[in-house]
């Protein structure tokens, strides 16, 4: 099996080659003209791009006016807990909605975003013919976990690694975890107890740790730990 997708990535990349068309004048002065747009034409770009999209993220939930709080429910005793984790996935693709696709972001590219199963999002970037057929398109699968999740430390390999992107064309994919560690977390919700007795920054360096380690043979794996804790 490993040869036999060796294969088909190598194909897929010889495809791409034939196939390459240089972008559009019109593509370059829009991003001349907003540093924040690019141009995605690999896996790899587009795992860049979502990436500063989640920092953007993590700045409206940090930020001057905290939205943090759109993402915890209030307790009977006048404390919080976070939403469930279908519900925070379900966040992070309203964002990328948002992001991605209104404020066009990607220049050269159309965007497409779903849900796939409970916590995970599918992300396409596609290039379309004249006559609107698909032409040529990358995409990154993102696994959504929250911190409280008793397979934090296992599931990148054993979900996203091994159950969606082994043996599938789709060969990049993210590993998103909500940080909801802080002293307003009601110690009476359950899920409290299961998550990571450490501090954002060590968990960060862990899952970035891991995500290289299983970046092989043409797979790719980012982490990003964003921080959805109250203030």
């Amino acid at each position: 099996m490993d040869w036999l997708k060796w294969t088909l990535w190598k194909a897929q990349n010889n495809t791409r080659r034939c196939t390459w068309m240089p972008p559009h004048p019109e593509d370059i002065l829009e991003m001349a003209g907003d540093s924040q747009k690019c141009l995605v034409r690999s896996g790899d770009q587009l795992l860049d791009v979502l990436i500063e999209s989640l920092k953007r993220l993590e700045e409206k939930l940090q930020g001057e006016t905290p939205a943090a709080r759109d993402i915890w429910d209030r307790t009977n005793n006048n404390l919080y807990k976070p939403i469930g984790e279908n519900d925070f996935s379900e966040y992070v693709k309203r964002h990328f909605d948002k992001d991605l696709k209104k404020r066009g972001v990607i220049s050269n590219r159309e965007v497409e975003i779903h849900r796939w199963e409970r916590t995970d999002i599918h992300v396409d970037a596609v290039v379309r013919d004249s006559n609107g057929k698909n032409h040529d398109s990358v995409s990154v699968i993102i696994e959504v976990k929250g911190c409280w999740h008793k397979e934090l430390n296992t599931a990148m390999e054993t979900q996203l690694v091994d159950r969606y992107l082994r043996d599938n064309p789709c060969q990049h994919g993210m590993y998103l975890v909500g940080w909801f560690n802080c002293d307003q977390w009601d110690s009476k919700d359950y899920r409290k107890e299961y998550a990571p007795k450490i501090s954002i920054d060590e968990e960060r360096i862990k899952v970035n740790v891991q995500a290289d380690e299983l970046s092989q043979q043409g797979m790719r794996i980012k982490a990003f730990v964003i921080n959805t804790a109250l203030r």
